[in-house]
């Protein structure tokens, strides 16, 4: 257990107060949005599949809002899912003292604004935002995403869940993020991320590679010119924001082991933008890991659908078909470095029988 964790769980047992907002901006008092029910007049939509909270459309007095409120059991079982609501609300709380601060406000246009928050109540108000999950995938929605996470990692906050479900599009192509349970504090300037120097693996570029990326590319561009076309200008932007990362690293005298990771992960992209061999490389080394790691995730969490399925049957095609490539380019770690096809294609094998009782154990809660 980390110390975030176990300052997180003092807290949580503290009984100290925690809210954000004021509670003039709450449309009804804030123990009758708590105890409102999917029946109440005031519910316009019920949204049921968040892991952490289920969220109620309202509308009252003419206005809408997004009301979270805090599941009593977490549908996600590790420690992280458990205090995901908690973290959240901290979160909430800085951002949203970033949104109010007229020098820092406009870097943080596309964070959902937070009208009012009580923790001990478990409730979240937010404005409504009519929009829906990313279907086409542009690249000024790319550039909106990169430069709020380069503002938000400037500020010591990194964003770990970039999945579907956290990013919001809305009717004037402006996006959205909204959900900050797996948002964690971390120093930019001496460390890779919230884990320190220990993971150098994961920065914002990855986490939205493995969350919401390669799934996308799967489930919704089935032709592989056009992926590799998608990455192709996903990468470009990847390239332009760590070059504007690292100006800003730079002036402020990072460590020099952060300076240097950085600066070989954006030369390593932009060597292989300009080789379309080494990019096709590269993407499937890139999807190859995310996969990988996004199955890793949805286990860890007990919160295996049907496209975790989909990810390990990749994975193990894969391993079937280029094991030796795999291998070769270093795209085997953590648990799965060294292992053999043989006891890779078992492994996943495996997997794959856990994801399916995960599954069924979650559409049996469901029922």
């Amino acid at each position: 257990m980390n110390l975030r964790q176990q300052q997180q769980q003092a807290f949580d047992r503290s009984g100290e107060p925690l809210i954000v907002g004021n509670v003039s901006h709450c449309p009804l008092p804030p123990e009758t949005l708590a105890a409102l029910g999917p029946d109440s007049p005031y519910v316009v939509q019920v949204y049921g599949s968040g892991l952490t909270g289920e969220v109620y459309r309202l509308r009252i007095a003419g206005k809408e809002y997004n009301l979270k409120k805090r599941r009593a059991v977490a549908g996600v079982a590790n420690l992280n899912g458990q205090l995901s609501f908690l973290n959240e609300v901290q979160r909430r709380q800085a951002l949203q003292q970033l949104k109010d601060d007229p020098v820092t406000a406009p870097r943080f246009t596309h964070i959902v604004s937070t009208l009012y928050a009580d923790y001990r109540l478990g409730i979240l108000l937010s404005p409504w935002i009519d929009g829906e999950p990313i279907h086409q995938l542009t690249p000024p929605l790319i550039a909106q995403l990169f430069t709020t996470l380069e503002a938000c990692e400037e500020q010591g906050l990194m964003e770990w869940d970039l999945c579907s479900g956290n990013l919001l599009v809305d009717r004037q192509e402006q996006l959205w993020l909204f959900d900050f349970g797996y948002m964690y504090p971390f120093d930019p300037l001496r460390e890779f991320n919230s884990n320190g120097l220990a993971d150098p693996l994961f920065h914002f570029v990855e986490r939205f590679e493995t969350r919401f990326f390669f799934s996308w590319l799967m489930t919704r561009i089935p032709d592989a010119e056009q992926q590799l076309a998608q990455y192709r200008e996903m990468k470009r932007l990847a390239v332009e924001s760590y070059r504007r990362k690292l100006v800003w690293l730079r002036a402020r005298r990072a460590d020099p082991l952060v300076l240097a990771h950085f600066q070989q992960l954006t030369a390593h992209w932009e060597s292989a933008l300009a080789d379309p061999a080494a990019l096709s490389r590269l993407f499937a080394v890139e999807a190859f890991r995310s996969h990988v790691l996004d199955i890793e995730d949805d286990l860890h969490g007990q919160s295996c659908t049907l496209l975790t399925l989909q990810r390990i049957d990749w994975v193990i095609n894969q391993l079937e078909q280029h094991y030796r490539f795999i291998a070769d380019e270093g795209g085997l770690f953590y648990d799965n470095e060294g292992k053999s096809q043989q006891a890779l294609l078992s492994s996943y094998a495996q997997k794959r029988q856990q994801a399916q009782q995960y599954l069924l154990k979650a559409t049996a809660a469901k029922d």
